[in-house]
């Protein structure tokens, strides 16, 4: 080979390492460090009031950022789809929850995996479209603020920022975000969500408690051992906060099974795909106690677009809520809709205020 082709050669691969190295330093740079605590903006005004003795709705529900429907799979489960092939399956999703809620008579909704831009969900700012016209407070806290994920390599993910959003009809007092333990090493960790909780204090009429709503969306993929210590973290606070004389109730994905969880009833199938570990049977405090409906999934894997069966698909329970001593479950119920508009089924609550 002549001399000039190896010189054309070097500095072919020059610039390729360059390019390179000038991508993965904009990414490293880039990489979102929020707070231990930060203050989240309240959004609205809320109305409504609740005392001690007065029960009132919750419900939590994963959106899968409207693009997990159950016309998809995804290739960190084990499928091949990042995103969905239009916008059109994002906003007829949009559509269904906004429809959703409407016929719900929820007073608080804790939502995970909301986007307001990337494109996987097509850059529609779901957090804007979902709160549109709600009577209340919202608030949205990041979980996933990246400027480029890089992989899978035949379709990267591209840019993602989502996070946590919080609907409430009551006058929300102040809203926290709360980090957790990163469940991710460097350089993975530049790319990938940041896992917290969003702490939202409510008053009480005639009372000087509070009634504090946690929503939270704890690891799926990473370290072993990372979603223990990020619950954790999040129970030293529920227990400061009821220590208080507050009333606290945590709801969202945990990505853990609860104690109690019969495990014959959605078996896991094939052990190569994720498989959730569970919280301890003796976990919770004395008089705390978690809410769970045990008898229906909350969310399905994406190793395949849903079949329409239970039988030959991968269920878990995994979406629920954690309760303190002074408050009443007074029903938890999963509201089944075949996957429609998520990989996972709403969990709804009523809980009483003793």
């Amino acid at each position: 080979m002549p001399k000039t082709w190896y010189k054309v050669l070097i500095i072919i691969i020059s610039v390729i390492l360059a390019i390179l190295f000038i991508g993965f330093s904009a990414l490293v740079l880039s990489e979102y460090f929020p707070e231990d605590r930060e203050n989240v903006n309240v959004e609205g005004n809320g109305n409504k009031t609740i005392k001690v003795g007065d029960t009132t709705n919750i419900i939590t529900y994963n959106l899968g950022y409207l693009s997990l429907d159950n016309t998809q799979d995804f290739f960190m489960d084990g499928g091949k789809n990042v995103r969905p092939k239009s916008a059109s399956n994002v906003t007829k999703n949009l559509a269904a929850i906004k429809n959703f809620m409407d016929n719900q008579d929820a007073d608080i909704y804790l939502f995970q995996e909301v986007d307001t831009n990337a494109k996987r969900s097509y850059k529609i700012n779901e957090y804007n479209e979902i709160k549109k016209d709600f009577e209340g407070t919202s608030t949205f806290a990041y979980m996933f603020k990246s400027l480029y994920i890089p992989y899978p390599i035949y379709s990267p993910v591209g840019h993602v920022e989502s996070g946590l959003a919080t609907l409430n009809k009551y006058a929300t007092k102040e809203a926290t975000r709360i980090a957790l333990p990163s469940a991710f090493s460097w350089p993975k960790r530049a790319v990938m969500y940041k896992n917290c909780a969003v702490e939202h204090k409510i008053a009480l009429e005639g009372s000087d408690k509070e009634l504090v709503v946690y929503n939270l969306h704890l690891d799926a993929y990473g370290k072993d051992g990372g979603k223990s210590e990020q619950l954790d973290v999040l129970m030293e606070d529920m227990k400061a906060e009821y220590e208080k004389g507050n009333y606290v109730i945590a709801g969202g994905d945990f990505n853990q099974t609860f104690p109690g969880v019969d495990k014959e009833l959605f078996p896991i199938l094939d052990t190569k795909y994720y498989n959730p570990t569970q919280i301890p049977d003796d976990y919770l405090p004395e008089g705390w106690s978690f809410a769970i409906d045990k008898d229906s999934p909350t969310s399905r894997l994406l190793n395949e677009v849903y079949s329409g069966n239970y039988d030959n698909t991968q269920l878990y329970i995994i979406d629920g809520f954690i309760i303190s001593p002074n408050i009443e479950c007074k029903s938890v119920e999963t509201i089944e809709n075949n996957f429609s508009y998520s990989d996972h089924h709403p969990v709804k609550i009523q809980i009483k205020l003793k």
